[in-house]
């Protein structure tokens, strides 16, 4: 039974359901995993709010799982009317009161604080060496989604940009039968089987230059790739990952602010401001 309640509902209402047609908002799962990860505080949570999400995929549960695990602080959760176990009121209200007095509710700061780690080569220097994708593995889904963001509008791959993507032996094959590793491969994307990202910790994968860095949409990779790579890690959203793979950069225009748009306000430049200081 869970031992503390993380309550999402505020900020998904908030933040979220308002900005479901932002091409970023993928990287909210990621975000959250690590920053419900690390508000167990070594309980095992019911987390609260992710029912009212018009959709919660397979692949978006994927990307929250493997960062909240990289924690280690909590060694599973529940996850309300979302997660087979914990599904209808009873059995929620059971596992609330198991829970006692032990209640989080996640805000806006707890989350932006997240990002903000997960995102810890942001210094103000934009360019971007390597565009780690798949860790997780990339499912078939994800493949069709990374075409379609590559396929948007024809511009190709920046020459000092490379782009990995790890995924399974079956899933590739899936791919080849849809399209989608052809039209990837041409734009640039390499594929890696039988291994991961945490894995892989030298070059040629890995960039020589001890002052490269790398862009990841994985909130697993972005805790773990610092220490492994010896390199700067950036974090965003698969969209965020295209556009450097195109650009070169990686939001070259928000300074130092990485935040999503849903995410951002001038609120949460003031709060930024506080955190970087405090750095």
């Amino acid at each position: 039974m869970p031992t503390i309640v993380i309550d999402v509902t505020k900020l998904i209402q908030d933040h979220i359901l308002p900005n479901m047609n932002d091409k970023g908002v993928d990287s909210f799962f990621p975000a959250m995993g690590w920053t419900c990860g690390n508000l167990s505080d070594g309980g095992i949570p019911i987390i609260l709010g992710f029912d009212t999400l018009p959709l919660v995929s397979s692949d978006n549960l994927k990307a929250f799982c493997a960062a909240f695990g990289t924690t280690g602080s909590a060694p599973l959760f529940h996850m309300a009317n979302i997660t087979p176990e914990a599904m209808g009121d009873d059995t929620i209200d059971e596992m609330l009161l198991s829970c006692g007095e032990r209640r989080v509710e996640v805000t806006k700061e707890d989350l932006c604080k997240s990002y903000i780690t997960l995102d810890s080569g942001n210094d103000g220097n934009a360019d971007i060496s390597l565009v780690a994708l798949g860790n997780p593995h990339l499912s078939v889904e994800e493949l069709g989604r990374l075409t379609s963001l590559i396929d948007h509008d024809g511009r190709p791959k920046h020459d000092d940009v490379r782009v990995i993507a790890t995924l399974g032996r079956h899933i590739q094959s899936k791919g080849n039968e849809l399209g989608y590793t052809q039209k990837l491969e041409s734009f640039g994307v390499q594929f890696i089987n039988d291994t991961c990202w945490c894995m892989i910790l030298d070059p040629p994968i890995i960039p020589s230059n001890l002052n490269a860095k790398i862009l990841t949409n994985s909130g697993k990779y972005a805790h773990y790739g610092p220490g492994l790579t010896n390199r700067q890690i950036r974090f965003g959203s698969m969209y965020d990952c295209v556009e450097t793979a195109k650009s070169g950069k990686m939001n070259p225009k928000n300074g130092n602010s990485s935040l999503p748009q849903w995410l951002r306000s001038f609120s949460t430049q003031q709060l930024i401001r506080g955190i970087r200081n405090i750095k």
